[in-house]
């Protein structure tokens, strides 16, 4: 059973594209809408997953495990790493 949110409940969310037309804009929602909560979630973590991935790749290779958790959190969160985390945990990529 899909959702019965309207899709204009989202205009401020960034949930539209700007370089798409709105009738594709409008396709995109209702089909995404179509899907149950748990298939939405699992798109959700399915993408999340994917840009980890890629921000993974993408650090140069001759960092510290200390440098690589401080580039990927500041990729992925837009801030830098508090200091008491950086050590924290086994690093999982």
């Amino acid at each position: 059973m899909g959702s019965q949110i309207e899709p204009d409940r989202y205009a401020d969310t960034g949930f539209s594209v700007e370089d798409t037309a709105p009738e594709i804009n409008e396709m995109i929602f209702q089909r995404t809408m179509a899907l149950t909560s748990s298939e939405r979630f699992l798109m959700g973590m399915s993408m999340l997953t994917t840009a980890r991935e890629m921000i993974w790749a993408s650090l140069p290779k001759d960092l510290s495990e200390s440098q690589c958790r401080r580039h990927f959190y500041k990729r992925l969160y837009g801030e830098e790493l508090p200091d008491a985390v950086a050590d924290w945990a086994p690093l999982q990529g």
